[in-house]
């Protein structure tokens, strides 16, 4: 951290300039404010910039002292309020250092602008305070991609504190997750594995339950304080091996390594690994404890939170599971690097659905960065892990607002099946030849349309989410080879089928989705249709 640059943006009015000027000072650090080096450079204030060339000019001039300032290190940087959402002032910067968005409410900035006496252009007008939310709503998905550092109520001396405490602690993320039993950490960073045992608090008999494509990657890395390593238990990788055959034999490993009722399981890898193992760790000497360190994209946000655990029958997935919460969850944005790019682009679909489901912001990032992943870039491209640790603890606050309103999947939980009733269904016909991730975006764009057909979203909306999708790199066709009528059978042993009847997560609206249960066959069968590829796509 000593030669990276620290960047403050956000809106104007939420402390920047102070508070990186009291950060400097106790960091020991030159301090820059983009604002007053326009102005020392210009001869000009910046209302008169405005008034006299217009705000393009000013844009210009705030790129080139971007640009400058990325070529120094070891400073504090306040920007103007739009600076970063320019994506060329942030791919300049933000490959310097962490950057950190200053928040607050509309009415805090507008009575702290009108304390400071500032004449700020974009506040001319009647109704400030309207006129500031206005800009926030416009604002907010490019600022949500920046670590946000909440400044209402607070002295700027207690926000430079709060940012130097979390460059202290290596700018994790932790995201705590309430449940009947307790509570437990998500933590969201970088190069954590290392520090797995110490962080998860496990000094007794542990072991590692891994795959064989996860094991001889990372399973080395967990280890004790004096260097001793864990009993490792290596299932074959893949959905087919989701099986109570693998249970049992990962019982043996247990009873072999003399796991006893005060033994952890470390669960290491993909969404396929945690479930086994933690269903493994929820039944073992009737229950002990579990932790998790997802390796996926698609485990980190989505199956390593909530509790839910099982294995496959040959009738269809998770239709034999317990819920089992984890002690503690390290996503280690590290592993992603040894992720392949079809795994990472499989994992974007649960990121998506949790947008769709509650986080409008979190749609609009997707549709506005790039997330085209090459895993080898990951190691060098500073701004690519801060945007996925960013996107990763988004899309697990999402899922921790759900699942702790319903734990038990009684009620709302249910809306995160967003697109898996047909999504599972896909999986098995194809003999789980497609991605859980691949199937899940099919299923959402099946969802989609079915939410159309049925007059419940407008008829534009299956071709926006198509878009998004795709875009992102994700199948939203049905590959000809499924048929219909197989897939519609296959939903039969659905495991969320209630009364009989299947239950679909339908869509009103980006963020606004619900359940229904009374969906007659031919629409459902229709739906898929509507998304099986035909010969000229």
């Amino acid at each position: 951290m000593v030669d990276d640059n620290i960047i403050l943006t956000g809106f104007m009015g939420t402390g920047k300039t102070t508070t990186g000027r009291l950060l400097a000072a106790r960091l020991g650090r030159e301090f820059v404010d983009t604002d007053d080096l326009i102005v020392a450079r210009d001869g000009r204030a910046i209302a008169d910039i405005f008034n006299e060339d217009g705000e393009t000019y000013f844009r210009e001039l705030e790129a080139r002292a971007a640009a400058d300032l990325a070529e120094r290190r070891g400073l504090v940087i306040a920007t103007g309020g739009r600076l970063m959402l320019d994506p060329a002032n942030v791919t300049a910067l933000g490959e310097t250092g962490p950057v950190f968005c200053l928040t607050a409410e509309p009415d805090v900035i507008v009575a702290r602008v009108a304390a400071a006496g500032d004449a700020r252009p974009l506040l001319v007008g009647d109704d400030p305070e309207r006129r500031v939310g206005q800009l926030l709503r416009r604002r907010a998905a490019a600022y949500a991609r920046f670590r946000p550092v909440p400044t209402g109520g607070r002295t700027a001396a207690e926000v430079a504190a709060g940012i130097a405490a979390l460059l202290d602690d290596g700018l994790r993320e932790t995201i705590s997750v309430g449940h009947p039993g307790g509570a437990y950490d998500v933590i969201v960073g970088e190069n954590l594995l290392g520090r797995f045992l110490e962080m998860a608090g496990i000094d007794g008999p542990a072991a590692i339950i891994t795959d064989s494509h996860v094991g001889p990657l990372h399973g080395g890395a967990i280890r004790r304080a004096d260097g001793s390593a864990l009993p490792i238990l290596t299932m074959t990788a893949g959905e087919s091996h989701k099986t109570l055959d693998t249970v049992r034999e990962l019982y043996d490993g247990l009873l072999a390594a003399g796991i006893d009722r005060d033994g952890t399981v470390v669960a290491l890898g993909g969404g396929v690994t945690g479930d086994v193992a933690g269903f493994v760790a929820a039944t073992y000497l009737r229950g002990i404890d579990f932790a998790l360190c997802p390796t996926t994209l698609l485990a980190m946000v989505d199956s390593s939170i909530g509790g839910k655990t099982g294995v496959d029958l040959p009738q269809g997935k998770n239709l034999v599971g317990a819920f089992k919460q984890p002690r503690i969850v390290l996503a280690d944005i590290a592993t992603l690097a040894t992720l392949p790019a079809a795994e990472f682009t499989s994992g974007l679909a649960e990121v998506a659905k949790h947008g769709l489901i509650a986080d409008p912001l979190l749609w609009q990032r997707l549709m506005m960065e790039e997330w085209y992943f090459d895993p080898r870039l990951l190691a060098a491209d500073r701004l690519l892990r801060s945007d996925l640790q960013s996107l990763v603890a988004r899309a697990v606050e999402v899922k921790r607002r759900i699942v702790e309103e319903d734990p038990f999947e009684k009620g709302r939980r249910a809306t995160l099946n967003l697109g898996h009733t047909f999504g599972h269904a896909i999986e098995q016909v194809s003999g789980y030849a497609i991605r859980h991730g691949e199937a899940v975006a099919m299923g959402i764009v099946a969802a989609t349309h079915l939410s159309a057909a049925l007059g419940e979203c407008s008829p534009g909306l299956p071709r926006l989410v198509e878009m998004v999708l795709a875009r992102l790199g994700l199948p939203i066709h049905i590959p000809p080879s499924l048929d219909p009528a197989a897939l519609f059978a296959a939903m039969g042993s659905d495991k969320k089928r209630k009364d009989g009847r299947l239950r679909f997560v339908l869509i009103h609206d980006i963020g606004d989705v619900f359940i229904r249960g009374d969906v007659p066959a031919g629409m459902v069968l229709a739906a898929l249709e509507s998304v099986i590829m035909t010969n000229d796509e």
